[in-house]
């Protein structure tokens, strides 16, 4: 069953470089994560309505794509997460890279409050148990010297601009992006035909 599994689906990521845990990078980057479609689901609407999974509705059969936002002490892993059926992965990828594509335009105002509030809530739920502050206030010690509150941190994500958004993905696209695919890679685009 397993071995028919990967021959049909699809795993693919494209990643570029990220930031460390508790600087103001990665705060950008969890923004343009939560616009483009990061995180969890919601309990109201599920995990169909961001724009990554609007943008690769097109694809007949099942599919997943998310942006991943993961942050370690001295670097992190930006980039996109796709699933899908082998013959199909490559359009969502490229729909997927559409959609971040499209952050260089501009963010708008209600985008921005949106995400600026998933990511405060994300945040906030980092530190709400006490390994999970435990956990926080080591990576960030260790990375910035010393740990963040939760409201020092919101404050910090209130103070990010469009300008800050726009520019973090004017990075991203400029950065060399890393391909990883697990099953049948017949039809996925090469590195080259993603850019």
């Amino acid at each position: 069953w397993y071995q028919r599994r990967v021959r049909e689906a699809v795993v693919s990521t494209q990643s570029t470089g990220g930031a460390p845990a508790g600087s103001q990078e990665a705060l950008v980057l969890g923004l343009v994560k939560h616009i483009v479609g990061g995180g969890g689901a919601s309990v109201k609407h599920g995990a169909c309505n961001t724009k990554l999974m609007v943008a690769a509705a097109h694809a007949q059969q099942a599919h997943s794509a998310r942006c991943v936002n993961i942050n370690y002490t001295d670097s992190g892993l930006f980039g996109l997460s796709v699933t899908g059926h082998a013959e199909e992965v490559g359009d969502v990828l490229k729909s997927s890279i559409g959609v971040m594509a499209s952050v260089l335009s501009g963010v708008s105002d209600p985008d921005l409050d949106i995400a600026k509030t998933k990511l405060k809530h994300e945040l906030i739920s980092e530190r709400e148990s006490s390994s999970g502050m435990l956990q926080t206030a080591g990576i960030e010690s260790l990375g910035a010297g010393s740990p963040s509150s939760a409201a020092a941190l919101c404050a910090v994500v209130d103070s990010l601009t469009a300008e800050d958004v726009v520019s973090m993905a004017r990075q991203i696209s400029h950065s060399e992006p890393i391909l990883v695919s697990l099953g049948n890679g017949e039809h996925m685009p090469l590195p080259r035909e993603l850019q």
